[in-house]
């Protein structure tokens, strides 16, 4: 089961952003503990961008991350239904790049799906790929993308091959320019929770049954 069939098969990922990123991450804090997350107006692409993007500039970082679990009730304040449903857990990895650049496939694979959301607080572009080892069988799904799609549903991809680029207003379904890199397994798949960014308390419960961590899957 994914990420030990990694290990086991001594699998080579490949860097998701190639050369591009330079140096260590800074490291956001989405969660509600911070208050700073309580000036964020997620409805409006250029105050949530300024603000992400000025608080990057100011830590001296090119790029950044968000993280795995997170809880972000605040930062969701405008979406009623995620709230309301408890899925407050952040279930990918969120890395904070400028629009344009360009996305490598970790590993080889199949396009699954591809696409782009159209309501504010989506994923807007996405990208998703079927991964395929000698003992499992997974998914990586790559949202906020541009939606000038480079690939299409049912190609063969090579690890390292170009496969998108970050986007920026709609096809960032209006969120701060980033990727979101979330890893779906095929119980998830199957239960129709392909597209779930966010989770509940009680998915976490069984979270390596569902969206297992994408650390493993994400190199710099």
């Amino acid at each position: 089961m994914y990420p030990l069939n990694l290990l086991h098969h001594q699998q080579e990922i490949f860097p998701l952003f190639g050369e591009q990123l330079e140096g260590n991450p800074y490291i956001f804090d989405f969660s509600s503990g911070n208050p700073k997350t309580l000036e964020f107006d997620t409805t409006d692409f250029d105050h949530f961008q300024e603000i992400v993007f000025s608080e990057l500039q100011a830590s001296g970082h090119q790029w950044g991350i968000g993280r795995y679990l997170e809880e972000r009730s605040t930062v969701l304040l405008n979406y009623p239904q995620m709230i309301g449903e408890g899925r407050i857990y952040h279930a990918g990895l969120d890395i904070v790049v400028p629009e344009g650049f360009a996305l490598h496939a970790p590993m080889a694979g199949r396009v699954s799906h591809v696409g782009k959301e159209e309501e504010v607080g989506s994923y807007g572009g996405y990208v998703v790929l079927e991964h395929q080892t000698a003992s499992d069988l997974f998914y990586s799904l790559y949202g906020h993308l541009n939606s000038s799609h480079l690939v299409k549903e049912g190609d063969t991809i090579e690890a390292g091959q170009v496969i998108g680029s970050t986007g920026a207003y709609s096809d960032s379904g209006g969120w701060f320019t980033h990727t979101h890199l979330q890893i779906i397994t095929e119980l998830a798949k199957s239960d129709g929770r392909m597209f779930q960014g966010y989770i509940t308390a009680d998915d976490l419960k069984v979270i390596e049954e569902l969206f297992p961590s994408p650390y493993p899957f994400f190199r710099y």
